[in-house]
């Protein structure tokens, strides 16, 4: 080989060693950490996961983050002491929100937007709104937020084709013309007329026209036929009772609103067991309604 040729490549090698010396010596000859200027930081409210539009905000969702404080924005919800999340916000999601995100006041929903409604309901619920006057509203005194029963009132005739007097005076003794009954309970009133805010304490009541409901599929349905039967009644629960009730008697009707009817059936069969008569019949009139006692 060319001894000009190994000259060459001799001293690149010494150049390339060389090299490699002098970069160890000045990245590991000092044991000393580099030191960092410590930057200001606070604690600002972030998403803990991703989150849905419509979801609850609960302390599983959320979390302190430290941030620097010369990065924080407007509109970023910063830790005050010892504060917790469900202390710092509460409400539902107007949009999607990713793991790590800030939360923003300005991300929940907005409840005095109507069109905002829907994101309001839980999981599998419907919102369906009903016709309502002052007196089937408890006067107006029902407002978004709170929590109601409904009361079916419907007129009904019942005939019998059996000719025993017993199966007719126990129809007559239990139902005229009309009964009411409650189909639902504990349902939550989302928005009266267009609005999904509880009014302040300035401001007078008033009477709506329509009023929201948050039910289920199936309640829905029975609700929207139940306005087809009869008229319905709106009954305010009081404050934090969500207790369902369960019937333990007989539905309400006009006819067993009263006892009369069953005072004089048993007046006169004992009239009829003195005479020795074998059928007697007394007409019972209630305001508009009459009804006839046939006794043996």
């Amino acid at each position: 080989m060319n001894k000009n040729i190994l000259i060459v490549l001799g001293g690149a090698v010494l150049v390339a060693v060389l090299v490699a010396v002098l970069v160890q010596v000045t990245l590991g000859g000092s044991e000393e950490p580099v030191q960092v200027a410590d930057v200001p930081t606070t604690q600002i409210l972030v998403a803990s996961r991703d989150l849905k539009i419509g979801q609850q905000l609960d302390s599983n969702l959320m979390r302190w983050q430290s941030w620097p404080q010369s990065a924080v924005f407007a509109g970023a919800i910063r830790r005050e002491g010892e504060q917790s999340v469900d202390d710092a916000l509460d409400g539902r999601l107007a949009r999607n929100v990713a793991e790590g995100e800030p939360l923003m006041r300005s991300a929940l929903l907005q409840q005095s937007k109507g069109n905002l409604v829907a994101a309001t309901l839980e999981p599998g619920q419907r919102a369906l709104a009903i016709e309502v006057n002052a007196s089937s509203m408890v006067g107006g005194f029902i407002g978004p937020g709170d929590y109601v029963d409904v009361m079916l009132t419907y007129r009904s005739r019942i005939n019998s084709d059996d000719d025993d007097p017993n199966v007719k005076n126990f129809i007559a003794l239990n139902i005229d013309s009309y009964a009411t009954e409650t189909i639902l309970q504990n349902v939550k009133v989302l928005a009266v007329d267009q609005t999904a805010q509880p009014p302040k304490d300035d401001e007078k009541i008033r009477v709506g026209k329509t009023v929201t409901l948050a039910v289920s599929a199936g309640d829905a349905e029975r609700l929207s036929l139940a306005g087809e039967l009869g008229q319905l009644t709106l009954v305010l629960r009081a404050v934090g009772d969500d207790a369902i009730v369960q019937r333990t008697g007989p539905v309400t009707s006009d006819a067993r609103l009263t006892t009369m009817g069953d005072e004089i059936y048993r007046g006169v069969e004992k009239i009829k067991e003195e005479s020795g008569k074998n059928r007697n019949s007394v007409r019972i009139y209630t305001g508009e309604q009459v009804s006839t006692v046939l006794a043996k």
